[in-house]
């Protein structure tokens, strides 16, 4: 019943602000209004004693006057969100229709016969994870047809009977010995593996027991575990509300017992939170920031959750990191290639997106549908008309989510429905979208693969009045729609992931999007005669590229915090960069800053004699700094995270003290190209009890240049990436044993060296924390 508490935080603040507001109400309006507020006050207070309850433990009739406060409650705030923005009456819209493809049969046989040709003559090994169909094995053999090269496929699945289906030699996997069961439960809990107190030992030997030796129960279970009071009371009580299972289902039934009661410990903000990842496709990689983002225009991430001096967008962090402690969502690492204006979220950060195991997901699906929390539709061909017309019939849609759309038209009940919808995700490569004046109190509309939407599928964009939430992914136009302007209500406009080299054309009008907080973008270019003074709530600008018009409009934006840019080096001439820094003197609340250009040594970076003091990121990318940053030093007791390119310079004892000195540094990325001397430098890091107090990342990527850590130089250092040209190194004792931190070591060498990998492999395996060693190479 967490849902009604979700829609109830957003709905009841909303009737203060119509009751206190300078709003015309009809005479006694106002007196009713108030009435309905202490009415559903009261409701609330009910619904939270409600959601206190397991769901398989309330009584039926509950259960219905909770869901029928929960569509009041959507219905109110509709109506209310409408009011606000005196929107008219909506015309008659046209029939629905979604064209789809992913022509599938014939895609489908384009990826075979590459995979076909891939693999020819080609000894392979291929691992095919969780197969769920016995169809799908029968097409996906279809690409290895030749078996004369020794190769060999590995297929996981959970079904016997797709197993037997496969053929082969069929390996059941084991559940984890009592041992090892014990070793992990410890290791999540007590971060040891034997630190189990003796007073607790007996209960767990219990509750392992009916984990059965499935690691994800053992994980989740521990992640409940420690977020109890460590008392033998408290884990009998766990112990017994898991149960045991029937027949031969006693892994699988408890595993979702297990499941269940991780679900049920959670407060109600976060049960909405993870209920909205069922709208995703499964095994799908969810960035942080798009979901964060998301849970904000849908209002899961509430003010009395919000600490003062935080923003929302620091909550929802808090929100996804609690998820991942609790082990119902996995957290996806950060790669180490990636495209520039990725590293704007994740420089500096270890984990930047996130998964859903299939039996949580499992769980999810569950309890979406018998709350009615989102719409999910997997179509097939032929299939979207009936399946939508269906699921209309059954309740409102207020969340829909349609995966593999293929063309074809919806009932008019059903287009009828859509009004009601919330939120609207597709995923899957998008040749269509639905009539957009179809939604009429629409906040959240992503669209995952727009390489295919032409320009005109976005006429009707400006009839989405309570549009809070736009991200196209892959939008291939040169520029958007004038309507854009007409989201008065839009937040944040995600407009990332384009090819690196196009160029997107701001219209006119949006400068008219008075409550926009963000701008995501790759290139996108404002144009003359665009002001932002009346923008007041921009925050967030990434990816606008610097013209002297671009120029002198952001430094009209008091309250902008992030700003990433590119230079367009043939408009942009060099005493023309006199006017950045005077811009960003105009910014005073500026907290990133990220520099974007093509490789030149015709500008550097030397031009910013200063930066904002409480300046938090710093990065510039692929932009030249000829001589050691003046700016940098300790004043900047806010900077966080420092990534710059030096060029033709040597590194001095000096710059390392300034970069020591910086009190808040948690990442340093160094790039060090054309050094003036053939002959190899050293850098030395010296032990010193004050420097680096704060530092747990090093970046360091240089050609020629020998790195040594003396005993205590760096001592909170975790993640240390190197890259260098092996052949232009004689000395690989880099001193990484006087780093007592270490835990993670990526290299990444010029071409094969076996001298570089053996040695480097030596120093990782003696270091006494033994950490993570990555080794690859570029050309």
């Amino acid at each position: 019943m967490h849902i009604v508490m979700g829609a109830m935080n957003t709905l009841l603040p909303k009737l203060a602000e119509l009751v206190v507001g300078e709003y015309k109400l009809q005479k006694g309006v106002k007196g009713e209004i108030q009435e309905l507020q202490e009415e559903l006050t009261s409701m609330t207070a009910a619904l939270r004693k409600v959601a206190e309850v397991p769901p398989d433990q309330l009584d039926e009739q509950v259960k219905i006057w909770a869901s029928d406060v929960r569509e009041l409650s959507y219905d109110i705030e509709d109506e209310v969100d409408t009011f606000r923005l005196r929107c008219k009456e909506h015309e008659h819209t046209e029939p629905f229709s979604l064209k789809g493809l992913i022509d599938e049969p014939w895609e489908m046989k384009q990826h075979i016969d590459k995979i076909i040709e891939l693999l020819r003559d080609k000894r392979y090994l291929c691992v095919i994870d969780d197969l769920w169909k016995e169809s799908a094995w029968d097409t996906i053999k279809l690409a290895f047809q030749d078996g004369h090269t020794g190769s060999r496929i590995i297929i996981t699945t959970r079904s016997k009977i797709v197993a037997e289906h496969v053929g082969g030699g069929v390996y059941e996997l084991k559940p984890l010995s009592d041992d090892d069961s014990r070793k992990l439960l410890s290791k999540r809990i007590f971060d040891t593996h034997d630190g189990c107190p003796p007073s607790l030992v007996e209960v767990t030997g219990k509750i392992l027991k009916k984990c059965g030796g499935v690691p994800l129960a053992i994980i989740t279970t521990a992640s409940l575990l420690a977020s109890k009071p460590m008392c033998s009371v408290e884990w009998e009580k766990l112990n017994k509300s898991i149960g045991f299972g029937h027949g031969n289902s006693l892994h699988v039934d408890n595993m979702r017992k297990i499941l269940s009661l991780s679900y049920n410990d959670l407060p109600f903000h976060l049960k909405s939170c993870l209920l909205s990842l069922n709208k995703y496709i499964e095994d799908q990689v969810i960035e942080k920031d798009v979901l964060i983002l998301s849970w904000i225009a849908e209002g899961f991430i509430i003010e009395e959750t919000q600490p003062a001096g935080t923003s929302l967008q620091e909550v929802g962090e808090n929100y996804f990191n609690e998820l991942i402690n609790r082990s119902l969502i996995q957290p996806v690492h950060r790669p180490v290639h990636r495209r520039p204006l990725d590293r704007y979220t994740e420089v500096g950060v270890d984990v930047h997106a996130c998964r859903v195991h299939d039996m949580v997901l499992e769980l999810i699906n569950q309890l979406s549908s018998e709350e009615g929390f989102v719409t999910t539709l997997l179509l097939e061909d032929g299939q979207q008309a009936s399946a939508l017309t269906s699921a209309v019939q059954k309740r409102k849609i207020r969340r829909l989510s349609i995966h593999n759309s293929n063309k074809s038209d919806a009932s008019p009940e059903a287009r009828e429905q859509l009004s009601k919808v919330r939120s609207l995700d597709i995923f899957g490569r998008v040749r269509s979208i639905p009539p957009l004046s179809s939604f009429h109190v629409l906040r959240v509309l992503q669209v995952d693969d727009c390489s295919d939407l032409e320009s005109n599928h976005l006429n009707n964009l400006g009839k989405l009045r309570h549009l809070r939430y736009l991200r196209l992914h892959c939008l291939q136009v040169s520029e958007l729609p004038e309507s854009i302007g007409d989201l008065e209500s839009l937040e944040t406009l995600d407009i990332r992931r384009a090819y690196i080299w196009q160029e997107i054309l701001l219209p006119l009008s949006f400068g008219k999007l008075g409550k926009l907080v963000r701008l995501l973008s790759e290139r996108v270019k404002l144009p003359d005669g665009v002001t932002l003074k009346n923008m007041k709530s921009l925050q967030e600008l990434v990816g606008i590229l610097v013209t002297l018009h671009a120029v002198s409009e952001i430094g009209k934006l008091r309250q902008l915090k992030v700003l990433v840019f590119g230079i367009i080096l043939n408009n942009f001439c060099k005493s023309d960069m006199e006017l950045i820094p005077k811009c960003l003197q105009m910014c005073p609340s500026l907290q990133v800053l990220f520099i974007v250009q093509a490789p030149t040594r015709e500008y550097s970076l030397d031009f910013l004699r200063q930066v904002p003091s409480g300046l938090q990121k710093f990065v510039s990318d692929a932009f030249f700094q000829e001589t050691f940053p003046r700016w940098i030093n300790s004043s900047l007791s806010c900077l966080t995270i420092l990534s710059i390119t030096l060029c033709g310079m040597h590194i001095l004892p000096e710059h390392l003290d300034k970069l020591a000195a910086l009190p808040s540094l948690r990442f340093l990325g160094l790039s060090v190209l054309h050094a003036n001397s053939r002959k190899q430098e050293h850098i030395v890091f010296p032990s010193r009890t004050s420097t680096f107090l704060c530092l747990t990342e090093f970046q360091f990527d240089c050609r020629m240049m020998f790195l040594k850590f003396r005993h205590g130089a760096i001592r909170k250092l975790h993640r240390l990436v190197l890259k260098f040209d092996a052949r232009m190194t004689t000395n690989f004792d880099y001193g990484l044993e006087n780093l007592p931190s270490l835990r993670h070591v990526v290299v990444q060498l010029r071409k094969d060296f076996p001298e570089a990998q053996d040695d480097i492999s030596k120093a990782i395996n003696d270091h006494p924390n033994h950490p993570s060693l990555d080794l690859s190479f570029f050309s």
